[in-house]
């Protein structure tokens, strides 16, 4: 059962890449508004099937701006075992600087299953922070 987890050895040993799936994409947001350097976007691939429970991150991506502009690329890496074909599952992203959300989707983008490919072009929302 240990031998899974060990590093391929010999030609027959199977591909690593066959056991994993890639969830593939864009991010982007519609105002013309330049992004701060220092915003970091958080792209996660959730198992959204249970409606009474929180969602489950399966895989997830982090990375600054850092001067760029949408739309950000991502790739969403997990492990085939962990799909289950009867299961729905979606992409959801946000951008924040520091504690302060900036965008999000308000849209759900489903991927993997019930007819749904392993690519999602993500159009996030911008936040509007209530007056205190």
């Amino acid at each position: 059962m240990l031998s899974a987890c060990a590093a391929p050895s010999s030609p027959s040993t199977p591909a690593t890449g066959a056991s994993s799936l890639r969830v593939s994409g864009t991010v982007a947001y519609r105002e013309r508004i330049a992004l701060d350097p220092a915003a970091e976007v958080v792209v996660q691939l959730l198992d959204v099937s249970r409606m009474d429970a929180p969602s489950t991150v399966l895989a997830e991506q982090r990375f600054k701006a850092d001067g760029k502009q949408p739309p950000f690329a991502y790739e969403l890496k997990v492990d085939a075992a962990r799909i289950d074909p009867r299961m729905r599952y979606a992409v959801s992203a946000r951008i924040s600087r520091g504690e302060q959300l900036l965008f999000i989707n308000d849209t759900q983008y489903s991927v993997l299953t019930q007819g749904n490919g392993n690519s999602a072009n993500l159009v996030l929302v911008r936040v509007t922070q209530s007056p205190r």
